[in-house]
């Protein structure tokens, strides 16, 4: 990413301090630049620290917008192709020698050599793991893994693959692979905001717990917090899963909306309220999702703002990733073992590979897109997901991440799919340490 950075002035004829870059990189990398650059002045010649916009407390790195940014194609091969082009990059930033630029220029090498593709294809033999097709530009290749590989491998998902090639060079050996893993340095900010994270409220379900949103919102009214954010799953929405009208209090979905609305308007107004929408949300299903409706989104007070699902924003100098979570049932479903009270662990897979959904044609149903919104790019000092009514918090590789209690109790349908839901839990992120507090409000 650095080098990137470097070009981008380079091409302006101009260059940046080394601590500009750092901080250019902290705040989102290329896309802040291209956000900001009507901001930069680059006819100085050397960029300062001085010379980059203040840092607000809050705004918006990188939001999508089915009507913009980053652009709907005619084909997936778009989207895959910039997946491989970037996670290929961040494995070759991690400092790991040897990966050459193609699968078609490996071949070429004798001994050993390392080579990174997508996984085209996985073959399991009693369960296990043996050999994989990995995929990129140039060609395909059968991968045979060593008997000292055990990871889970997903289709679709980017590998670093280090091995030899037998001697007619049409199969790989493995003996090691490498993921693109997210990684963030750990700082203390000088200055704090306390940002209480939830997600799944589900106004308008028989089950939503009121009593504790309003003991929720006497806490934000009376406790400093600064922002909120609600991950998703807003209202409960109708014709969701079988038979949802037995569960439903409220039977029209602009109805719950406008109750939402009634109760966030009870928030002190110089709180900011930040909403996702999910699943059970006025949005369509395929992701990534805009942000709420406009006629929606009006029914809100001034200091309520919809974005869309992902999001990365940017709070009091910290970066926060926002995705409700669809993909964490593709991940419980691919990892044997897994429970849906195993957020937790999902994330770290998440993050393990930087992606939020790598998988295509499962539960995640995404757009083509001309790039591909589900990279952790950029890297999040927080990261948050809901969607299964789980809670969990968790350090891994430097990034804080949250999967948000839900305010709806446990429903007969969530019975019947083995749903144990968590809720009733806010989790309050301190933004100069990261440190955590966990609110159960009854």
């Amino acid at each position: 990413m650095k080098k990137e950075i470097e070009e981008y002035f380079l091409k302006r004829n101009c260059i940046a301090e080394d601590r500009v870059i750092e901080e250019i990189i902290r705040r989102g990398g290329l896309s802040y630049l291209i956000k900001n650059e009507k901001k930069i002045n680059f006819n100085k010649g050397i960029i300062s620290f001085e010379d980059l916009p203040l840092e607000k407390e809050f705004s918006i790195l990188k939001e999508f917008n089915i009507r913009g940014y980053p652009g709907v194609s005619n084909t997936f091969e778009t989207l895959f192709s910039s997946r491989l082009n970037t996670l290929r990059r961040a494995l070759r930033d991690s400092g790991i020698p040897g990966f050459q630029s193609s699968i078609e220029n490996a071949r070429k090498i004798n001994g050993e050599v390392g080579i990174i593709g997508l996984v085209r294809e996985v073959n399991k033999i009693e369960g296990k793991i043996t050999s994989v097709i990995i995929e990129d530009e140039t060609d395909n290749l059968r991968v045979y893994l060593g008997k000292n590989i055990d990871d889970i491998i997903l289709e679709d998902e980017v590998l670093g693959i280090t091995g030899k090639f037998n001697n007619k060079k049409d199969v790989f050996y493995a003996n090691s692979i490498k993921r693109p893993e997210a990684r963030k340095e750990r700082v203390l900010l000088e200055r704090n905001s306390r940002v209480l994270v939830l997600s799944d409220i589900h106004v308008g379900s028989k089950k939503f717990l009121e009593n504790e949103f309003a003991d929720m919102i006497d806490y934000v009214n009376s406790m400093g917090i600064s922002h909120v954010i609600m991950n998703g799953d807003l209202v409960d929405g109708i014709g969701i899963y079988p038979d949802q009208e037995k569960d439903l209090a409220i039977n029209d979905i602009i109805s719950q909306y406008k109750r939402l609305s009634q109760l966030i308007s009870k928030i002190n107004k110089n709180v900011r309220v930040i909403l996702i929408p999910g699943n059970h949300d006025i949005v369509y299903s395929t992701e990534p999702q805009n942000p709420l409706p406009k006629e929606i989104n009006d029914l809100f007070p001034q200091n309520v703002q919809s974005l869309s699902n992902p999001v990365w924003i940017e709070i009091t100098g910290r970066v926060f990733l926002l995705y409700h979570g669809t993909s964490i049932m593709d991940f419980v479903e691919m990892f044997p073992g897994f429970s849906l009270n195993d957020s937790k662990k999902v994330m770290r897979e998440m993050i393990k590979r930087r992606h939020l959904g790598p998988t295509f044609g499962r539960n995640l149903s995404f757009l083509p897109l001309r790039e591909d919104f589900y990279i952790m790019d950029p890297i999040p000092d927080v990261f948050i997901t809901g969607h299964i009514h789980d809670h969990s918090t968790d350090n891994y590789n430097g990034i804080l991440t949250i999967n948000a209690s839900t305010f709806q109790d446990q429903t007969d349908y969530q019975r019947m799919m083995n749903f144990n839901p968590r809720p009733g839990l806010g989790t309050v992120v301190n933004t100069s340490d990261l440190s955590v507090e966990v609110i159960k409000f009854s």
